[in-house]
């Protein structure tokens, strides 16, 4: 079992985790807001402040009464990671009843940057394996063209230099800069064009590291990848020229990206790369080049493309609400609970996530009175009941009651 490592550099193990966190926290001052909603970097200080950190663990480092976090929001979007909170809410009370912690409670706008913290955290990937790696290298032929520590062909260069990142993304941007020539010459020495697996290219890196020549040990730490400027190298790059949903002319990213970590996203766009050069040429747009940190970041943004989701359907949220029993407490007329109409003012999903979230104990309590099942939410769900309790808000002073 491979032990957990930061994307941007850490030690092994607990060491590893600590200094995720730290940068985490620096990055909130240096790198803006990077999520499409809420800020992960406020949000790792408020996974602390609120005692998360006493049950859940972040790469196995914190809590063991609680899953580790990392594992528990794999592949999870907005609403589904909301709904696993919801689903888990009976034992978090009744076990932090036991231990004396008393419920910590959230504003939208930190329920909004807990919840991007929880989904950042993915975009980290486990350190690669250098025997795995060395397999790759053998497989992709690498040494055709390349040497590693003396040993190897010569015409594309050594590849000793990037044994001083932890990252396999500087390995993924130079491989993608060098693309077009790579291919020329894969193809007129008849060579396969090297497609990668799953986490490979992590694989790769870590056996570049173990193998390589380099002065000392020493690590070359980057910056924290930020989304929002990932949004504009997307922009500037003219990634949507193909990529826009509406126009079908290439795979969905939002789809593609989603549950993936960094390695996974770097393996898939160089696979696709030679087609998409194709494609380019054809219309007419420059095959992109990456510079400083701009692939990490851009990484970053289609990492959290897929982080809210689709919109949910209304009509099915209506059923979710009448079959999770909602509509039996949350009526007009019913004393047990107020009329959802009449109170839900702000509409965001942060609002909604925090109200659930503020008032679950209540809600826990109340349910155990009446002897009803605790209502679990399926993939999906809670993404459409979201939209169903949306369209129940209206402005300040006008309802509409529950159909």
């Amino acid at each position: 079992m491979r032990r957990p490592q930061s994307w941007f550099g850490a030690q092994a193990g607990l060491a590893a985790a600590a200094l995720l966190l730290a940068g985490l926290s620096a990055g909130a001052r240096a790198g803006g807001q990077p999520a499409p909603e809420g800020d992960p970097f406020r949000g790792r200080g408020i996974f602390d402040e609120k005692g998360c950190s006493r049950c859940h663990s972040v790469w196995g480092h914190g809590g063991t009464l609680g899953p580790d976090i990392t594992a528990a929001v794999a592949g999870k979007t907005w609403d589904e990671l909301v709904g696993d909170f919801w689903n888990h809410t009976p034992r978090m009370i009744l076990e932090g009843e036991q231990r004396g912690y008393s419920w910590p409670t959230l504003a939208p706008e930190q329920m909004a940057d807990l919840l991007s913290y929880l989904y950042y955290v993915r975009l980290f990937d486990e350190p690669g394996d250098p025997r795995l790696g060395s397999d790759a290298y053998v497989r992709l032929q690498c040494a055709n063209c390349h040497t590693l520590g003396g040993r190897g062909g010569s015409p594309g260069g050594p590849l000793d230099r990037f044994g001083t990142y932890l990252s396999p993304v500087p390995l993924a941007q130079a491989m993608w800069n060098a693309g077009p020539l790579m291919r020329q010459e894969q193809l007129r020495e008849g060579t396969p064009i090297p497609q990668f697996r799953g986490h490979e290219i992590a694989d790769l890196q870590a056996y570049i590291r173990a193998e390589g020549r380099r002065h000392g040990r020493e690590v070359e730490l980057q910056p924290l990848p930020n989304a929002s400027l990932g949004a504009e190298i997307y922009r500037r790059k003219r990634c949507g020229t193909c990529h826009d949903r509406a126009l079908r002319r290439a795979p969905d990213l939002t789809r593609s990206a989603l549950s993936k970590t960094a390695s996974e996203i770097t393996g898939l766009l160089w696979n696709h790369s030679y087609v998409m050069s194709g494609e380019m040429a054809a219309i007419g747009v420059p095959f992109p080049r990456f510079d400083n940190n701009e692939l990490s970041n851009l990484i970053a943004h289609l990492y959290f493309r897929g982080y809210l989701g689709e919109e949910g359907e209304r009509a099915q949220g209506a059923v979710v609400f009448a079959a999770k029993g909602c509509a039996a407490c949350h009526t007009r007329g019913a004393a047990s609970a107020p009329d959802l109409a009449a109170v839900l003012q702000r509409t965001d999903r942060a609002s909604l996530a925090a109200a659930m979230w503020n008032h679950a104990p209540q809600m826990h309590r109340l349910m155990a009175e009446k002897a009803p099942f605790w209502p679990k939410f399926e993939p999906g769900e809670m993404g459409n009941l979201v939209a169903y309790l949306r369209s129940l808000a209206r402005p300040s002073g006008v309802s509409k009651r529950p159909e």
